[in-house]
Formats: C-alpha cells, sequence, structure tokens
C-alpha cells in the first residue's frame, strides 16, 4: 500500500502551552469485485482511510496507535464503520508489545494454500474445516528476536472484545517461532482456545522456498481438542510466480477430520496497472464433504474487480 507521510504537530503550539510532535501515517484503499456462484452474481465494493500515529519517549520506547473509517471491501454484506484508537503497541530495541483490541494469536500458519479474498464469499462450507474459532480480540502480544529467529506470542483474554482480563468466556493464547533453514524460512506455531469450555489445541507449521523462478509453500495444521468436527489433520501447499509483470498463484489445501474429508482448490491472478491500482481475478472450489449447492451458494465461485491504493 503506498503511503502518504507527513509530519504533523499533534497538539499546535498556538493552542497549547506543550508542543508534542508526532509521525502521523495516512493511507487509503478501495476495491470493487464481482462475483458469480453457480449464477448468482454478486457485488463487493469498499475500502476505507487508515491514520497511523506514533510518538517517542525520551526512553527510546516507540508508542504507535492507529485508527480508521472504513467499508467491508472483501464481503457481500458490507458494513461500514469508525474505529479510535483500539489498541496501542510499545517499540523497543529487542521488539515490541502490543496491548488493546483485535489482538490475535497465530492460528493458521499452515493452511498456505488458502488464497482467495473474494471469491469464497458466497461459497458453499466444507464439513471437516481443520483449525482453531475463537483467534482474536481483547489481549496482549509480543514479538521478538532470538538470535536469528523470529518469536511472537499472544494472549487473548477476552475473544468477546469486552474488555473482561479475568472472567471471560472465550479466551486463547498462542505462540510462533520463524527462522531460516536450509533455502527457506521455517514456521512453527501452536495456539489453544477456550470457548465456554470447549477446547482446542492447533499445530501449525510452513516451510517457504524460492522456486522454479516463483516462491512454493507447503504447510501442515493439526487439530486436537473437544470439537469432532476439527480434529483431524490439514495439508496445504501453494506456488506463486510472475507472468509477464501479473502475479499468478495457485494453492491446494485438503482437511480430514472427524472421518470426512474436504479439499479446497484456488487460483488468484492480479495485474497492475499504475498509480497503485491493480486488477485481479479469483477461482476456487471445493469438494468432498461439503454442503449442498443453493440458490446464493455453490462450490465453484469465480470473482473479478479492482484494488487501489492511495
Amino acid at each position: 500500500m503506498k503511503k502518504i507521510k507527513y509530519l504533523l504537530s499533534a497538539i499546535p503550539a498556538a493552542f497549547f502551552a506543550t508542543s508534542a510532535q508526532a509521525d502521523i501515517s495516512v493511507s487509503g484503499s478501495a476495491n470493487a469485485a464481482y462475483t458469480d456462484a453457480g449464477g448468482n452474481a454478486s457485488a463487493t465494493y469498499g475500502g476505507g482511510v487508515s491514520f497511523s500515529m506514533s510518538t517517542t519517549t525520551d526512553a527510546g520506547v516507540t508508542i504507535t496507535g492507529a485508527s480508521a473509517i472504513s467499508n467491508d471491501s472483501d464481503s457481500v454484506g458490507s458494513s461500514s464503520g469508525a474505529t479510535g484508537i483500539t489498541a496501542l503497541t510499545f517499540g523497543f530495541s529487542g521488539g515490541s508489545i502490543t496491548i488493546g483490541a483485535d489482538v490475535g494469536t497465530p492460528d493458521g500458519v499452515g493452511k498456505v494454500g488458502e488464497l482467495v479474498g473474494y471469491a469464497d464469499d458466497n461459497q458453499v462450507a466444507k464439513t471437516p474445516v481443520v483449525g482453531l474459532t475463537e483467534d482474536e480480540g481483547d489481549g496482549v502480544s509480543l514479538t521478538t528476536s532470538i538470535g536469528d529467529m523470529s518469536l511472537t506470542a499472544a494472549y487473548v483474554y477476552d475473544g468477546g472484545a469486552g474488555g473482561n482480563v479475568d472472567g471471560a468466556a472465550n479466551t486463547a493464547s498462542g505462540a510462533s517461532l520463524s527462522m531460516a533453514i536450509g533455502a527457506g524460512t521455517l514456521t512453527l506455531a501452536t495456539a489453544d482456545e477456550d470457548i465456554s469450555g470447549t477446547n482446542n489445541t492447533e499445530f501449525g507449521a510452513s516451510y517457504v522456498l524460492a522456486a522454479g523462478g516463483g516462491t512454493l509453500s507447503l504447510g501442515f495444521t493439526g487439530t486436537d481438542g473437544d470439537t469432532a468436527a476439527k480434529e483431524g489433520e490439514a495439508v496445504s501447499a501453494a506456488y506463486s510466480t510472475s507472468l509477464g509483470g501479473a502475479s499468478v498463484a495457485i494453492g491446494y489445501t485438503g482437511h480430514d477430520a472427524n472421518n470426512k474429508t474436504a479439499n479446497q482448490t484456488d487460483v488468484t491472478f492480479s495485474t497492475p496497472l499504475g498509480g497503485g491500482a491493480s486488477i485481479f481475478a479469483e477461482y476456487t472450489n471445493v469438494s468432498g464433504d461439503i454442503a449442498a449447492s443453493t440458490s446464493t451458494k455453490d462450490a465453484t465461485v469465480i470473482a473479478i474487480g479492482t484494488s487501489v491504493s492511495f
């Protein structure tokens, strides 16, 4: 995303005695897409403006907050909204700590083949879906480095975003570790959820490396716990490359849980138009143990559209 950055006085000295200074970054984006699910056509559109503000203390700690005006850009049921600063990030020499809303656990690391962002909106559901349900909410996260490895840890103390630190019904936690192995990067992650006493644990792994003029990604996800429909394994793979300036990717994910199997194949294409604009196309298909098609949902969905970054 192309950003317009400038330095503003956070509180003009003309109005206040102090002269605090803050770095303020403004960015915007907009999207429009057409989706077709078995003949049912839908329009998707949206975008927003994001504001990121930061300052640095005398001790060298960088404090960052963000707010936004947005309209849901990847769902047919678009919804608009405006948010104030709901989280603060404290950056220091060894990493950063974030406290507030929309803190997420590192789940889904192994599902490298799930690529589409628009085409799956009107897709029928897969019966077996390996992975967690509760992955973000009010909480705290830490990012740091250990030698050549990158470590991220998170604790979601209230998945219902109610700010309840010690008595929320939904909680989650997790950690991930990334490191260079051979010609690629290996990421290992684990995450746990507790939804009103229903507990599940996910382990995910991915390995990403350059191959054949593009990028090959391999992934694995395993879930164990109280929800039988999620207890099992998923294998995933994706390959992305450039063709004449366009980006092309194909991905596959196979779910095997509770003696049921389902497969998802995704294909994406995008090409830049200049000035931050691009056009894109997506294709997705699911098979195996899936829900039946309806007048509005189908196993195969396509999407075409445009995206602009300001």
